[in-house]
């Protein structure tokens, strides 16, 4: 976990000073893409800020077919990783918590219920892979791609040819294939950064003009949407957010259908979490410059397609802490190496006129539909098990390591 933490930190510092880290979380889009979670049966309208529901909706499926991160659920099978190697199930009703698959640190998972499909870091190893629930592994394409993209039937990726040197994003021939491998086809060439889709688009940055495009499935019906360097988080709900490093960082969002753009503001993170889509920002002031003191907390409002700000956070609060979750009208953080402080997660109540805080759990969470979910440890650092916190009532379930 020491090493998860300081890569976390490193992170964190980088995302305040590039704009740019880890993969974003996907979209799960309110016109539903194929593969995506069709049922929204499941949502329940929580109150939030001034009365402004908070709506939770099930986003595993969306979770584990686009994320990659290094947790999946689908139904009652968790996936996850250990600290530095192979990949865990548990199984909720069976309470049973075995290892899966043996592998040195796979970079990140992708389940759809019946397969999990994971990469090795690209400096380690190649190839995508994927593993049946009784642990069988097969590598079903030579190709490295440190991004998935999953729907009932295909395999969109990036056939990877590097990295940028400057923000460590991948750059290669966008593709798709088969679930088993099969069929690869190039879609569009020379892309940059990460992809994202949403109904019958794909959303990328392309390698040479660094300019936001959207092109068909099958690569056909290219077209701009913007020029600068670009960088896409998320295209959700018919909108868009995405970083322009060519205007200082800036992040944008942009209507998908019309191209229409609005700066929202310099630096930060976008999270896509129960249905909605979250910035934390530094907001441009009437004269353009951006506060120097306070990150704001926008949610963008799906019927409008403007951002609706919750609260504003003071930069001596949350330090270099980006926001991570945001649920029943907290926003989550992770805290590391901060002097006579806590490391671990800690929430802000959003309020626009009161500032509220409480340290959580001393555990780095991945957070779903509601829930964190975290690995166990003895005290010499050895995995005990896999554990569920509700976030609403702080109960705590255990699945012991088998």
């Amino acid at each position: 976990m020491k090493k998860i933490k300081v890569f976390l930190g490193i992170a964190l510092i980088l995302l305040m000073v590039s704009g740019c880290g880890p993969k974003p979380e996907s979209a799960s889009d309110n016109a539903i893409p194929q593969g995506e979670a069709a049922s929204k049966e499941d949502a329940a309208t929580k109150p939030g800020i001034a009365g402004t529901p908070i709506t939770s909706v099930p986003d595993e499926k969306s979770h584990s077919l686009h994320s990659g991160e290094l947790f999946a659920k689908n139904g009652s099978i968790l996936i996850y990783t250990g600290e530095h190697s192979n990949i865990y199930m548990v199984d909720t009703e069976t309470k049973e918590n075995r290892l899966l698959v043996r592998c040195d640190r796979p970079q990140k998972l992708y389940f759809d219920g019946t397969y999990v499909y994971y990469m090795p870091y690209y400096q380690m190893g190649r190839g995508i892979y994927r593993a049946s629930l009784a642990g069988e592994v097969e590598k079903i394409c030579e190709k490295s791609s440190i991004q998935l993209w999953l729907t009932d039937d295909k395999i969109y990726f990036t056939d990877q040819i590097g990295f940028d040197s400057i923000n460590g994003t991948p750059q290669g021939n966008l593709c798709s294939m088969d679930k088993d491998g099969g069929n690869i086809k190039v879609i569009i060439k020379n892309v940059k950064n990460y992809f994202s889709i949403q109904d019958e688009w794909i959303y990328y940055t392309d390698l040479n003009s660094r300019g936001l495009y959207k092109a068909k499935l099958d690569g056909s019906d290219r077209r701009m949407l913007a020029q600068g360097r670009t960088y896409i988080y998320t295209f959700a709900d018919g909108y868009g957010i995405y970083v322009d490093y060519a205007a200082g960082e800036t992040f944008h969002l942009i209507y998908a259908q019309t191209g229409e753009d609005t700066v929202l503001g310099q630096f930060g993170v976008c999270r896509r979490m129960n249905g909605e889509t979250y910035v934390e920002t530094r907001e441009k002031s009437a004269n353009g410059v951006p506060s120097m003191t306070e990150w704001a907390v926008l949610r963008i409002n799906k019927e409008t397609g403007k951002a609706e700000k919750l609260s504003s956070l003071n930069t001596s609060d949350v330090g270099i802490d980006l926001m991570q979750y945001v649920y029943d009208g907290w926003v989550y953080y992770y805290r590391m190496g901060h002097a006579g402080q806590v490391d671990g997660v800690y929430r802000v109540k959003l309020s626009p006129n009161t500032y509220e805080t409480e340290q959580f759990i001393d555990q780095y969470l991945y957070y779903l539909d509601g829930y964190g979910f975290y690995i166990n440890k003895d005290q010499d650092g050895r995995q005990t098990g896999f554990s569920r916190i509700d976030l609403k009532t702080k109960e705590i379930t255990t699945w012991p390591l088998q």
